[in-house]
C-alpha cells in the first residue's frame, strides 16, 4: 500500500477523497490536514509516498509550502490539486516543486491517472494546460511580443518585482525595465495592473 497525505481545507472534499481512495485504490490516506502549519511536523512523524496539496490554504500558500517540502524532501512526489485552472498557476506550482497538477473539477479517473503518474516520478498536467498553451502561442504570435517579453509579462502578472524578474531570467534590472517599456508600448498599457488585465484577456498567461 502506498501512503498518501492530503492537505486541503475543504473538509467535505478532502474527507470524501480520502474515503474513495481508501476504498477503491492501493493508496492508504495516512492523514488529512486542513491547514499547512502541521504539514512538516506530520511528514517527520508519518513519512508518506505521495503528497496531495491544495494551493489556497487558510494559513500558508500552497506555492510556498511546495517549495519548502521540495527542499526538505527532494524525492517526495507532490500532486497539486486545486480549483485554479490557469496555466500561470500550474507553471508556478511546478516551479515551486510540484510533480504534477490536477484540477478539482476533474473526474475521478483523471485524478487516479494523475496520482499514478506522479507516483511514478513523472509530471502530470491536465489537457486544458496544453489547450491554453496553444491559445497562448497563437496570441503571442499576434501580439508582437518576443518570447523573452512574454516571460516578463508572466512574471509581472505573478507579482514579481523588477529585481526578482532579473534574478529569475538572469538579466540586469535595466534590461527588465527595457522589456517592460517595450511591452507597455506593444500592448498599449501604462501600468502593471492594465498589463495583467490585457494579458489575461488575450490568453498570454
Amino acid at each position: 500500500m502506498k501512503r498518501l497525505l492530503i492537505v486541503d481545507d475543504h473538509r467535505l472534499f478532502s474527507e470524501g477523497l480520502r474515503f474513495m481512495l481508501d476504498q477503491t485504490t492501493d493508496y492508504t490516506v495516512t492523514s488529512v490536514l486542513w491547514s499547512g502549519r502541521d504539514l512538516l511536523y506530520t511528514l517527520v512523524r508519518q513519512p508518506v509516498d505521495l503528497l496531495v496539496l491544495d494551493i489556497d490554504l487558510p494559513d500558508v500558500s500552497g506555492f510556498d509550502l511546495a517549495q519548502t517540502v521540495r527542499r526538505l524532501y527532494p524525492t517526495l512526489p507532490i500532486l497539486a490539486l486545486s480549483m485554479l485552472s490557469d496555466t500561470h498557476s500550474m507553471d508556478r506550482m511546478l516551479t515551486a516543486g510540484a510533480t504534477g497538477y490536477c484540477i478539482k473539477s476533474a473526474d475521478y479517473d483523471e485524478l487516479l491517472t494523475a496520482l499514478r503518474t506522479v507516483s511514478a516520478g513523472q509530471t502530470y498536467l491536465p489537457a486544458t494546460y496544453f489547450e491554453q498553451r496553444h491559445a497562448s502561442r497563437n496570441a503571442l504570435d499576434s501580439s508582437g511580443l518576443s518570447e523573452r517579453e512574454a516571460d516578463v509579462v508572466r512574471l509581472i502578472a505573478g507579482g514579481a518585482s523588477g529585481k526578482q524578474i532579473a534574478d529569475r531570467l538572469c538579466i540586469s534590472p535595466r534590461t527588465v525595465e527595457t522589456h517592460r517599456k517595450n511591452i507597455y508600448r506593444k500592448l498599449g498599457v501604462h501600468t502593471n495592473i492594465e498589463l495583467t488585465r490585457v494579458a489575461r484577456q488575450n490568453c498570454l498567461l
